[in-house]
C-alpha cells in the first residue's frame, strides 16, 4: 500500500526543523529592521537616521544589527529596495481598490485620486525625501537610480490599464502621462500650500478634464505639435 504523502514524516530530523526555524527567525528579524529603517526615514528624515536609531526602533541588539547589516551603506541599500517593494504594493492596492463599476471617464478620474493618495502617503513622502538627499549623496543617488527606473516602469504598465483607451496614441499619450505625473508630484511636494483641502480637488478635477480634452484635440493643438504620433 502506498504511503500517505499528505502526512508529515515521522522521521523528520529535528536538526533540519531547527535550521528551518532559525532561517525563518532570521528573515523576520531582518524585515523588522527594514521596517524600522523606513519608520526612521518617515519620522526622522534620512539625514538623521543612524544604525543605532534603527536598531533601537526595531528592538534588536547591536550584534543582531551588525549580523544582518555590517555597515550603514548595506542597511540603506536594503531599506531602499524594501521601500521600493512597499511602494509598489501600496500603489497597486490603491489602483485595484477602484470599483469595477466605474467606467470610462469616472474610472480614469478614480485613477488620478488613487495616484494622489499614493503620492501623499508616508511611504511616497519618505521616498521623495531620499531622492532629495541623493542630490548631494552620490552613494545614495546610485542606490536610488535602479529603484526609480523599476518603479517608473511599473507606473507606466499600470497607467496602460487605467488609461487603456488612450495608450495606443503614441507620444500624445506619453506627453499626457508626463504632464499628469509631474503636475501631481509637484502638488504633493508643496505641502505648505494654503487651503489644500479646497484647492487640490479643484486641480485634480481640472487635470481630469484636461486629459479628456487632450485626446479629443485635433492635430493643431499644442500637445499634438509636440507629438510624433497622433
Amino acid at each position: 500500500m502506498a504511503a500517505d504523502k499528505s502526512q508529515p514524516s515521522k522521521n523528520t530530523d529535528p536538526r533540519v526543523e531547527d535550521v528551518s526555524w532559525q532561517a525563518q527567525k532570521s528573515a523576520m528579524t531582518r524585515d523588522r529592521i527594514l521596517d524600522a529603517a523606513i519608520n526612521c526615514f518617515i519620522n526622522l528624515g534620512y539625514t538623521n537616521v543612524t544604525t543605532a536609531k534603527v536598531a533601537s526602533t526595531a528592538g534588536v541588539s547591536r550584534g543582531a544589527m551588525l549580523h544582518h547589516f555590517p555597515s550603514k551603506t548595506e542597511l540603506i541599500q536594503a531599506a531602499v529596495e524594501y521601500l521600493h517593494g512597499k511602494l509598489l504594493e501600496d500603489y497597486t492596492q490603491r489602483v485595484n481598490a477602484i470599483p469595477k463599476s466605474k467606467k470610462g471617464k469616472a474610472h480614469r478620474r478614480a485613477g488620478l485620486d488613487a495616484y494622489w493618495e499614493y503620492l501623499t502617503g508616508d511611504l511616497a513622502i519618505a521616498y521623495h525625501e531620499l531622492c532629495v538627499a541623493g542630490r548631494t549623496d552620490p552613494e545614495l543617488r546610485q542606490i536610488l537610480q535602479s529603484s526609480s527606473a523599476r518603479f517608473s516602469e511599473h507606473v507606466h504598465k499600470t497607467n496602460a490599464v487605467l488609461f487603456k483607451e488612450w495608450n495606443d496614441r503614441g507620444d500624445r499619450y506619453l506627453l499626457a502621462m508626463d504632464v499628469t505625473r509631474f503636475m501631481m508630484e509637484g502638488m504633493a511636494i508643496d505641502q505648505l500650500t494654503v487651503d489644500r483641502k479646497k484647492r487640490i480637488p479643484l486641480l485634480l478635477d481640472y487635470l481630469a478634464d484636461r486629459l479628456e480634452e487632450i485626446f479629443k484635440e485635433g492635430d493643431s493643438s499644442a500637445i499634438a505639435r509636440h507629438s510624433t504620433s497622433k
